[in-house]
């Protein structure tokens, strides 16, 4: 095969290392330590080398948005090797507009400072077409953000039409096969209408991001009950990322079995302070240091992404917004949708037969009732 024209000379020099070591091996018998250290440690390194050498083919993975504050945090995860693996290269393709190609670049050359072994190249573009060209994964952070004194419809309005054009750019050049993160708000709408331009692409390859929310939940309960945050298992966030979703605590448990809202033992603060602190959590850190969360967001980013492609551990799930259609919860088809999912050979499916209570059922709906007006909304301003 092809990839055999360059492994096996790799192969046979290797193979004559350990020749090799027999003889070295005499020497080590006969007193010569230093030297047959010295013959293992450049064994290791050959063996090292090649298996570097013969990675997998590098991921094509595009992030838009990119001259941006969470791609700043986000970019250097991901070439590192802490998403996809150390093992894994990537081509990180970095788009933006035209104004912020001089930062762009600038951020092209804090990367190649990094000297990180598993980016094989970062490209930087202002094109579409360019930049989702042939790509496994697209994460969409850019969006316009929203300025003082605009009403979330004029924000949604100003996004829909950016979306239609990358929707439609990600049917005509990206791998049919690649999947789609939406990060930038309204996250869950701005996917939806990305699915809906990206006509040959499976809708059930689009995600939008409320893992942030989730690990706003995670870590509020662990505070609550003084322990580690990775303790936590199993919190949801039902339907849109904004101040209508619902953080549930109602199927968690910790990592010794035990379950939340026991070891918690305060309805009150679960049914009430708990969900208003993690809806209004981003318009929190707005307030305190006059930008949106950024570093939080990467690494929600990051941890989306990570389940997405190696999947969700074993009795575990992760909440994401998905489309809706064929759920057994009530919420309307045809919304993207945060539900909790498991994750399998990077195909997602719903976690079925939870229990809802009256109290999750009205949260539940008021929520999907306002992404059912988002959606009818973006559709109307699309004509």
């Amino acid at each position: 095969s092809q990839d055999s024209k360059t492994w096996t000379p790799k192969l046979c020099t290797v193979l004559q290392g350990l020749d090799r070591w027999n003889l070295d091996h005499d020497m080590y018998i006969h007193g010569t330590l230093q030297q047959a250290k010295k013959f293992s440690l450049e064994l290791v390194k050959e063996i090292a080398d090649l298996s570097l050498n013969q990675m997998a083919e590098p991921l094509r993975v595009c992030v838009t948005g990119a001259a941006g504050q969470i791609a700043y945090s986000l970019l250097y995860q991901l070439a590192k090797g802490d998403v996809f693996g150390h093992d894994q290269p990537i081509i990180l393709i970095l788009l933006d507009i035209p104004a912020m190609l001089g930062a762009l670049n600038g951020v092209i050359m804090e990367l190649q400072d990094c000297a990180l072994p598993l980016l094989k190249e970062a490209i930087p573009s202002d094109d579409p077409a360019v930049a989702f060209k042939d790509v496994d994964l697209a994460i969409m952070v850019g969006a316009m953000p929203r300025r003082e004194g605009m009403l979330r419809k004029d924000l949604l309005k100003a996004n829909v039409k950016i979306f239609e054009v990358q929707g439609k750019a990600i049917d005509e050049h990206a791998k049919k096969d690649v999947k789609v993160v939406v990060v930038g708000n309204p996250a869950n709408t701005n996917c939806l209408v990305m699915s809906k331009y990206a006509k040959s692409i499976p809708k059930e390859n689009f995600s939008c991001l409320t893992r942030l929310d989730q690990n706003r939940a995670q870590a509020q309960i662990a505070a609550r009950l003084q322990v580690k945050s990775n303790e936590v298992r199993n919190v949801i966030i039902w339907g849109n990322h904004s101040s209508t979703q619902f953080p549930d605590a109602t199927h968690a448990h910790m990592l010794d079995g035990s379950n939340v809202t026991e070891r918690v033992s305060d309805d009150n603060w679960l049914h009430g302070e708990f969900i208003t602190t993690v809806q209004k959590r981003g318009a929190a850190v707005i307030a305190a240091r006059k930008f949106s969360s950024a570093v939080s967001a990467a690494k929600a980013i990051c941890d989306h992404v990570r389940d997405l492609w190696n999947g969700t551990k074993e009795g575990e799930w992760t909440s994401m917004g998905v489309m809706s259609d064929g759920n057994t919860y009530g919420v309307p088809d045809g919304v993207m949708y945060s539900f909790p999912v498991r994750i399998k050979d990077r195909k997602w499916e719903f976690v079925e037969g939870l229990s809802v209570s009256d109290f999750a059922r009205s949260k539940m709906d008021a929520t999907a009732h306002e992404l059912v007006e988002e959606r009818d909304a973006a559709f109307e301003f699309l004509g």
